[in-house]
């Protein structure tokens, strides 16, 4: 799980939620996420907006990598419903 995007995703869609949500976590998870959630909880929504895109574009820069590196197939010249099914292939074979 990348506790960065569970810390974003919280704060962006249902901040009152997020804390009490930690406690679902595994300890060393927890703790790890309440470190990173500390120093990106205060930010505005904006920059936690731009922070969760370059996240996902790094993510998908990742996946794009090992598609094509495991299959020969570059990702972004699929169809769109095709990505989505390679993609997760790739995740769940790598």
């Amino acid at each position: 799980m990348n506790l960065e995007a569970f810390c974003y995703l919280g704060l962006l869609r249902f901040p009152e939620q997020l804390e009490p949500s930690l406690t679902l976590l595994p300890n060393g998870m927890k703790e790890e996420a309440t470190k990173f959630l500390a120093t990106v909880k205060d930010l505005p929504k904006a920059e936690l907006i731009q922070r969760w895109a370059r996240l996902r574009e790094q993510e998908w820069d990742a996946l794009r990598g090992k598609a094509l590196e495991r299959t020969g197939l570059q990702l972004d010249q699929l169809a769109p419903s095709l990505r989505l099914w390679c993609g997760s292939w790739v995740i769940n074979h790598g």
